[in-house]
């Protein structure tokens, strides 16, 4: 019957009476309480502090290293640098033996003196003692003779012996070594001892003497003289 077709169909065998299950939802079963899940701003907190406390820990254990490791350096003693340059340290030049034997010893002078040639003749030196020795006379013991001449008085030595050398005029006064290098070298019997002449020569007992000259008349008058005389190398 075609009535009977067209109603409502009942629920089927088998079926629940209000359909399938799965197209019902519960609106409170499927929902997590908010309780249970931390807030936004705790993520940024945690977000921030994590890196600055990894910052502070490298810096902590950098420092700690550095430390470590200066501690870790031996400390050398403050004399080490004093000691090695003492030993590295070039010694000072001392006097060889030649040189301190070479240096011989003033028996006096610088020493001015004066030679009276007013009247004509001779004067005679004696250089040899602890001053000079002006003589009227001849004598052994004489190293040099002065004569009265013009323009200047004459300088002999005893026997025409080379014992007296010419130096420059301008210079500085000789050592005793150079004095002698003079006399060995360049060494003459006669000088003439016009004002600023200087003169090396050896004496009678054969000591090394400086003579210069100090003024000299151009024919007679008083002459002066200036002499150095050092000790023998054996005295």
């Amino acid at each position: 019957m075609s009535g009977a077709n067209n109603g409502p169909t009942g629920p089927q065998p088998g079926q629940p009476p209000h359909g399938p299950s799965q197209g019902r939802q519960d609106p409170q079963g499927d929902q997590s309480p908010q309780g249970s899940q931390p807030p936004r701003w705790a993520w940024w907190v945690v977000g921030i502090v994590i890196p600055v406390v990894g910052i502070l820990v490298t810096i902590l254990l950098s420092g700690s290293d550095s430390s470590d490791d200066k501690s870790a350096e031996p400390k050398q003693p403050a004399t080490q640098s004093s000691a090695s340059t003492q030993a590295t340290a070039p010694e000072e030049p001392t006097d060889s033996p030649e040189e301190s034997v070479a240096a011989a010893k003033v028996l006096y002078g610088p020493v001015t003196f004066e030679v009276d040639l007013t009247s004509a003749g001779s004067r005679y030196l004696d250089l040899d003692p602890t001053a000079p020795v002006v003589m009227d006379t001849d004598a052994k013991s004489r190293d040099l003779t002065v004569s009265t001449s013009q323009p200047a008085p004459t300088l002999y030595t005893p026997h025409s012996g080379n014992t007296l050398a010419l130096l420059p005029a301008s210079g500085s006064a000789p050592t005793e070594a150079q004095c002698a290098e003079a006399v060995a070298e360049g060494g003459a019997y006669t000088g003439k001892a016009a004002r600023g002449s200087r003169f090396c020569l050896t004496t009678n007992k054969g000591r090394t003497a400086y003579l210069s000259v100090v003024s000299a008349p151009d024919d007679r008058g008083i002459a002066k003289f200036k002499v150095t005389v050092w000790e023998t190398p054996a005295a």
